[in-house]
C-alpha cells in the first residue's frame, strides 16, 4: 500500500503591485486548516498563469499521477490503472 494521501491545494494570490502568484498550501492531520507550502518566486501577469504553472508545480510532486502525492517512507508499488483524462492539459 501506498503511504498516505498528501492534501495539497493551490490557489492564487494578488499581491499589490497587481502581479499574479500561485500558492500551494498543505493540509496536516485531516484538517481542514491549509499551511503554506510553496509560492511562485515571481509574479504572472494574469491569474490563469499563475494558476497554470501552479499546476504544473503540484503535477511534479507526484511520481505517479494516477495516485496523487503521497507520504514517503513506505516501500510500496502502487496498481497499475488506466490513466485518466483530468481537466488540464
Amino acid at each position: 500500500m501506498a503511504g498516505q494521501l498528501i492534501s495539497i491545494a493551490l490557489t492564487v494570490d494578488q499581491h499589490d503591485a497587481g502581479d499574479y502568484f500561485w500558492v500551494l498550501l498543505e493540509s496536516f492531520d485531516n484538517s481542514m486548516e491549509f499551511e503554506p507550502l510553496m509560492e511562485a518566486a515571481k509574479g504572472f501577469p494574469t491569474y490563469v498563469e499563475a494558476l497554470q504553472a501552479g499546476y504544473v508545480v503540484l503535477k511534479g510532486l507526484s511520481e505517479d499521477l494516477n495516485i496523487g502525492p503521497r507520504e514517503e517512507g513506505e516501500d510500496a508499488v502502487a496498481e497499475e490503472e488506466p490513466e485518466a483524462a483530468g481537466p488540464f492539459p
